[in-house]
């Protein structure tokens, strides 16, 4: 039997094969949780999921954003509310989590 080394998420309990890609997913959802708060501070109001939702949002797609804030408006037009559920998934990003309002 064949040993696999898996790397674990301590936020959501998320499984990783390569710790690269776990301490970027532990990294994306800190910098949600920091935004979920600068939100909340200054919008009072916001149901708290819709805050982590809104903090996932922006943190998975820093870069886009990061494009708008310089000027490129239209990145904004990307935007992805794509949530990988295994390594395999992230490599492809092809799943999706489906919203219900």
């Amino acid at each position: 039997m064949a040993v696999k080394a898996l790397w674990q998420c301590d936020r959501d309990g998320k499984m990783f094969t390569n710790k690269k890609d776990a301490d970027a997913h532990d990294q994306m959802l800190e910098l949600a949780e920091s935004i979920a708060q600068a939100i909340e501070e200054n919008v009072p109001g916001i149901e708290s999921e819709k805050l982590d939702d809104i903090g996932r949002l922006i943190a998975r797609n820093k870069d886009l954003f990061s494009k708008a804030f310089k000027g490129k408006t239209a990145e904004l037009t990307k935007l992805d509310f794509a949530e990988p559920t295994t390594d395999a998934d992230a490599d492809n990003k092809v799943t999706k989590i489906n919203k219900v309002s």
